[in-house]
């Protein structure tokens, strides 16, 4: 407590170092803080459903290399008969969602629908909290139309009355009876508003790779005797498809992994970018404390003269340290929260971010963590080399208020190569960065865009079934807008 006290003096005595360094460090945290908000919602922490570990997606494994979850109809029949030892379940288009009109009561809304196939909550293992989910029977073609809703949906339609379920809906211009509301606990990792039955086949959208087709292992079933199963029911499906036996061959894959290999590469990298951020911080606040420690060195001379050994005095200026450390944790805290926050939908689009980023008990003891490391990393060295103060130099013979000998002096112009060096990376990357982006967005489009504004509309409706009606949209569409000022 002494040395504390006598820290927080010290450096309120420096103000501008004290300003300098806590600002330094609070940028640097603060980038790493919002970004591990990201990598620790997408990559770290486990889904949100029982078991996660159980969970699968099935992947095709290609010789040259790579691998895609798009599957066709005849998989999803292969698999769905020749796997016992998973419970399974296909989805069109991934975990993504689909905008589509929807009319309850005549009051029209645009919403996100994904379609998914009987089984689909069950194998996630959340089960809805009104109603039920989709049977084999509706999830067949020409089945009977079907809906469950989400439960912000529910609210916000039927404002919460237990009764939707068995009400209609409109929904691509067709009469959907709503079956099930899900529980406000359950997400995906796209924003979806109702689900209906996907009615896998393998005619239409089942002749292509358009469904996703995830899994969970049965109780006491290992991954390697799933993977051994999926891959033998599968087999005669690759080689009339594909042609050739060896081209490539269906494997099973863990969820996360599976849903998170688009973006992990990008997290990492941004990750590891605010890391030598970081880094480059420690070593500009080493850096300060070295050259800080000589305008010090009379008073840390003194006091080993009058008994104190070099242990304490390596306490006290690692103490400095942990203050600082401390100081710049809480404001970059505050810094990588608010950034976070700001940059919520770009984060939401970019790495499929569902619901709110916020800072939890994980995030404050990582980014704790990263301040009290960093306290050691920029502090151990320059208290080090302030505790070996030439005592006959410094007080005796009146000399400069130095560090003893000149060789002592390699430590700040090690920290001055290393930090230029990593600085230069980092300035490369970046301007490479930037110089893409500005190419492509001054790339011609071939038109005036001035003043010029765009709209989206969904046509997956029972209305516009023809070309006629299409067109017919399009002439009435265009004409009200002409005539709009």
């Amino acid at each position: 407590m002494r040395d504390l006290r006598y820290a927080v003096r010290v450096l309120w005595k420096s103000p501008v170092f004290s300003a300098t360094a806590i600002l330094t460090l609070a940028l640097c945290i603060g980038a790493n803080t919002a970004i591990y908000t990201v990598v620790d919602r997408v990559l770290l922490r486990p889904l949100p459903y029982p078991q996660p570990d159980r969970l699968a997606e099935i992947v095709t494994h290609f010789d040259r290399g790579d691998e895609e979850n798009g599957q066709t109809g005849s998989t999803w029949e292969a698999l769905r008969d020749g796997v016992p030892s998973m419970d399974l379940a296909a989805l069109t288009g991934g975990f993504a969602s689909t905008g589509v009109n929807l009319v309850v009561d005549g009051s029209p809304e645009y919403v996100k629908q994904q379609r998914v196939s009987a089984g689909f909550f069950r194998v996630l293992g959340v089960a809805p909290a009104i109603g039920r989910e989709f049977t084999t029977a509706e999830d067949v073609p020409n089945g009977p139309a079907v809906a469950v809703l989400s439960h912000g949906l529910w609210r916000r339609l039927f404002n919460g009355d237990a009764g939707a379920v068995g009400r209609s809906i409109t929904l691509l211009g067709e009469p959907y009876t709503v079956v099930g509301v899900m529980p406000a606990s359950f997400t995906t990792n796209a924003a979806v508003d109702v689900w209906t039955p996907a009615r896998p086949w393998r005619r239409g959208e089942g002749g292509g790779q358009n469904y996703e087709i995830i899994g969970r292992l049965r109780p006491g079933v290992t991954w390697a005797e799933a993977d051994a199963q999926v891959r033998a029911a599968a087999d005669p499906v690759m080689r009339d498809l594909y042609k050739a036996p060896a081209t490539a061959h269906e494997a099973i894959l863990s969820l996360q992994r599976g849903e998170t290999a688009e973006t992990r590469q990008p997290l990492m990298l941004l990750w590891s970018a605010v890391g030598v951020v970081l880094l480059i911080g420690c070593v500009n606040i080493a850096g300060l404390l070295l050259a800080r420690a000589r305008t010090r060195a009379p008073e840390i001379a003194t006091r080993i003269a009058i008994g104190g050994g070099r242990g304490v005095i390596i306490r006290q200026l690692l103490v400095e340290s942990v203050v600082l450390a401390a100081a710049g944790g809480i404001v970059g805290l505050a810094i990588g929260y608010a950034s976070a926050r700001l940059f919520a939908t770009l984060l939401a689009d970019a790495f499929g971010v569902a619901g709110e980023i916020g800072l939890d008990a994980r995030v404050l003891a990582i980014s704790g963590g990263a301040a009290l490391l960093t306290s050691v990393v920029f502090g151990l060295l320059p208290a080090i080399q302030a505790s070996r103060v030439d005592l006959r130099q410094t007080l005796v013979e009146g000399g400069s208020p130095s560090i003893a000998g000149t060789a002592r002096s390699w430590p700040r112009r090690a920290l001055v190569v290393v930090e230029v060096a990593l600085g230069v990376v980092l300035l490369v990357g970046a301007g490479l960065l930037v110089r893409t982006i500005d190419h492509l967005m001054r790339l011609a489009p071939g038109f005036d865009g001035t003043h010029v504004m765009t709209a989206t509309l969904s046509l997956q409706d029972a209305r516009y079934q023809s070309a006629s009606k299409v067109n017919q949209l399009f002439e009435q569409s265009l004409a009200r807008l002409r005539s709009a000022p």
